[in-house]
């Protein structure tokens, strides 16, 4: 008897099925489009019966036209050469298709030369791909950082009011450094929670579970999702909010790096975004925590599968491409997340999250031979 649970399930129907890449320089996901290469994308989607496009501007580079003068502008770069005309050519035509657009963007990566500043860790280097800057790591609750995360996202809708979603992402910036400890004390006294000698060592709340530095974490990003949804919805935003918890596992532990209940009571219309892309390791319990647990905290959940991404900690990867899109595939069947994005959807270049190189290695003639074999696997998703 077959155990694939895709012959025995069905999935309730997903209310957003789509693709998430990035038009920022190394990342290696749209970043060199040009409007042929997004019109094939869109196609695909349509016939796919795909309603959904998430497109990250901002991530440790920047992928549009900014005049802010602490944000990167890489040259060579289609989106900033056109002064952001692609990218509203993009959405335009994911509207005439009835694709629903999203931009996505990450506000504590910044140029260390540009933005200024105490990061708390700097690269020039990601996923094997050299940066042509030093790239500094942010705390949420950097004074700079607060006011800057909501000035970006001011001139992002400015430039782009047509948006249908606004996802924010703070990556790896939960660690517990010094300049945090009088923080957390504050909080702790107005918490009556226990002061941070008095909590261990805490590092990272994506590896070690001590609830307090979870919570203090937590509330430190939220003070900048509450203040960017009540700056933008002032200025007549409409659209829908969404942001990344991501998971952690280690030999001992499970764990989301936010607490849920905090997020969905303090900011109750964000969707949850969750990911889990090496499916050879910790595969249920991560999916317990991707998906079951925000749902039962009461959140709407994006699950973020492995698409047309090549990144990992050793290459090759332990399991095909097709054999990720599978698991991914009977995950969803199982856990039933309210929407999905597959990370990455056919690069044309080298980058850190995906190499054409690397899928010339797995057999595909490009990426778009592979986003089309995906396609072929996950259309009845969309039915």
């Amino acid at each position: 008897m077959s155990t694939d649970i895709s012959t025995r399930a069905k999935p309730t129907r997903l209310a957003e099925h789509g693709f998430w890449d990035y038009t920022t320089p190394g990342a290696g996901g749209m970043e060199m489009f040009q409007k042929d290469d997004y019109l094939s994308l869109l196609e695909d989607m349509a016939s796919a019966g795909m309603n959904s496009l998430a497109v990250s501007v901002k991530w440790v580079s920047t992928g549009y036209k900014s005049k802010l003068p602490y944000l990167d502008q890489l040259p060579g770069i289609p989106v900033i050469d056109s002064d952001n005309d692609l990218l509203r050519f993009v959405i335009e035509e994911s509207h005439k298709r009835g694709i629903k657009f999203w931009i996505m963007t990450v506000l504590n990566y910044f140029c260390v030369n540009t933005f200024g500043g105490s990061p708390h860790t700097i690269w020039n280097k990601m996923g094997g791909i050299d940066i042509p800057f030093q790239v500094g790591l942010y705390d949420a609750d950097d004074p700079m950082v607060m006011e800057r995360s909501v000035e970006i996202v001011e001139e992002v809708l400015g430039l782009f009011p047509e948006i249908d979603g606004l996802v924010i992402e703070f990556e790896l910036d939960n660690l517990s450094r010094p300049r945090r400890v009088p923080l957390y004390n504050a909080w702790a006294e107005e918490n009556e929670r226990p002061q941070f000698d008095d909590i261990g060592k805490p590092f990272d709340p994506r590896f070690s579970d001590l609830a307090d530095w979870r919570d203090y974490a937590t509330h430190a990003r939220l003070v900048v999702l509450e203040a960017i949804e009540k700056t933008v919805r002032q200025k007549g935003f409409e659209g829908d909010f969404a942001t990344i918890s991501a998971p952690g596992a280690t030999d001992h532990a499970v764990l989301q790096e936010l607490s849920l209940d905090m997020v969905h009571d303090r900011c109750p219309d964000w969707d949850i975004i969750t990911y889990w892309y090496d499916k050879w390791r910790y595969r249920e319990a991560l999916m317990d925590w991707c998906i079951n647990r925000p749902q039962q905290e009461g959140c709407k959940v994006f699950y973020l599968p492995r698409g047309v991404m090549t990144w990992c900690e050793s290459w090759p990867m332990p399991l095909p491409l097709e054999t990720s899109w599978k698991i991914d595939i009977e995950d969803i069947l199982r856990y039933k997340p309210d929407s999905v994005w597959w990370f990455g959807c056919g690069a044309l270049n080298e980058g850190a999250h995906v190499g054409v190189s690397r899928l010339k290695e797995l057999g595909y003639e490009d990426g778009v031979e592979a986003r089309r074999s995906l396609l072929k696997k996950v259309k009845h998703l969309s039915d």
